[in-house]
């Protein structure tokens, strides 16, 4: 393949989201996935699909999506739940394209990629989880803000809101990136508070129903995670965020920051670059403060992607290596460290040892629960412990012992 018909092939959006949808698409007929929340989501949607009354899944709730999942899934399972995560997949992929070709970037179908293969979006693209659904959703909205669509990019970002509360955060690094920088390449105040503010009525109301279901009261945004110490909560963030890398792909990343360091000096004429920085940052203190899952680090991804195709010093051997890296660490992955108690860590001890990879292990636990036959009543104790059990599969990934 010569270098001009390769710099024609990563130009052409439609070929590389294309291509990422077809490797994702077998994967939508394992199951709806292995994340923690399943029966808790199916849940709310069936009661609000068969009774006509909404229950949210756990606080503060995420309507749009669980309303949605209630009636794909009543209209195709499984499959069709996972098929429109794998078009929302899609639509994140676009818009991350766009993101960096409206911004002058380099790479901007390379930067598709190194987000396509990351193995987390992957799963995440495959399964019932708000993750790609809520990220998509900011991310389109972006792509629409540059083209000065601002009514729409305003009702994707609350509906992104809507559907992961903590979207909140990138929904306002967008904002706050687009009205700093260079004065000259700035959108007008006006165009951005008319964003600012249709993503307020529409996230607002997006959050009536679990307001009403939580009795009228503001009990649906109280968080369930103590804080237990900042040295236990710094190795969960440490942990959770090498999975998401995988160690194959991090060593690839400390080569490559002079990459980070020509990226930063656009800071003043590239949006992208302000955004994807503000955008990582916040996610990374709110995970510190709350570190559940990897997949909630799924916007550093989107930001990492964004940042190698807005550098201008970025080479294609080394993006390569990237998607390389974290295609193989998709199938071979690592543990550093064992908690002392699984789910409630105080403490670990290192424990180093190669494992299968998130991708491949999400695989195996989801063929061990397709042999369990179909899926509970998604209100039963059954359906949580099996939710419960997927997820914990999942987990031993990254988890040592």
């Amino acid at each position: 393949m010569t270098a001009a018909t390769l710099r024609s092939w990563h130009d052409r959006p439609g070929l590389v989201v294309g291509l990422c949808v077809v490797a994702y698409l077998p994967f939508t007929l394992l199951g709806y996935g292995t994340d923690l929340d399943v029966a808790n989501v199916l849940r709310a949607g069936r009661s609000w699909v068969e009774d006509g009354a909404y229950q949210m899944s756990r606080g503060p709730g995420a309507a749009v999506h669980e309303l949605s999942v209630g009636l794909l899934d009543q209209l195709g399972r499984s499959v069709l739940v996972n098929l429109a995560s794998v078009g929302f997949a899609a639509l994140a992929l676009w818009s991350i394209h766009e993101l960096v070709r409206r911004d002058q970037g380099r790479w901007p179908g390379w930067s598709v990629l190194v987000l396509a293969s990351n193995p987390w979006f992957w799963i995440a693209a495959t399964s019932l989880g708000d993750f790609v659904w809520a990220l998509a959703l900011v991310l389109a909205g972006a792509a629409l803000a540059q083209r000065d669509r601002r009514i729409i990019a305003g009702v994707l970002f609350g509906l992104a809101i809507g559907s992961r509360a903590s979207s909140v955060l990138l929904v306002l690094a967008w904002l706050l990136a687009e009205v700093t920088g260079d004065r000259s390449a700035r959108p007008s105040r006006r165009d951005v508070a008319w964003s600012a503010a249709v993503a307020l009525v529409v996230g607002i109301a997006c959050f009536v129903p679990p307001w009403l279901d939580a009795g009228r009261s503001f009990a649906f945004v109280e968080n369930e995670l103590e804080f237990v110490g900042f040295g236990a909560h710094l190795g969960r963030w440490a942990v959770k965020n090498l999975a998401l890398v995988g160690p194959i792909a991090a060593v690839v990343l400390l080569a490559g920051i002079p990459v980070a360091r020509g990226a930063l000096h656009r800071w003043s004429a590239s949006t992208v670059v302000r955004f994807s920085v503000l955008a990582a940052v916040a996610t990374e203190l709110l995970f510190f403060r709350l570190p559940f899952k990897p997949m909630h680090l799924l916007p550093v991804a989107a930001a990492t992607a964004l940042l190698v195709g807005a550098s201008p010093v970025a080479t294609r051997r080394w993006i390569v290596a990237l998607v390389v890296a974290q295609l193989v660490g998709g199938l071979v992955g690592a543990t550093v460290a064992a908690p002392d108690v699984q789910d409630q860590a105080r403490s670990g001890r290192l424990d180093l040892s190669i494992t299968a990879g998130p991708l491949l292990t999400d695989v195996r636990c989801r063929f061990d629960d397709r042999e369990l036959g179909p899926w509970p009543d998604p209100a039963s104790d059954a359906a949580t412990q099996r939710a419960a059990a997927n997820a914990a599969c999942q987990n031993a990934t990254w988890r040592g012992d």
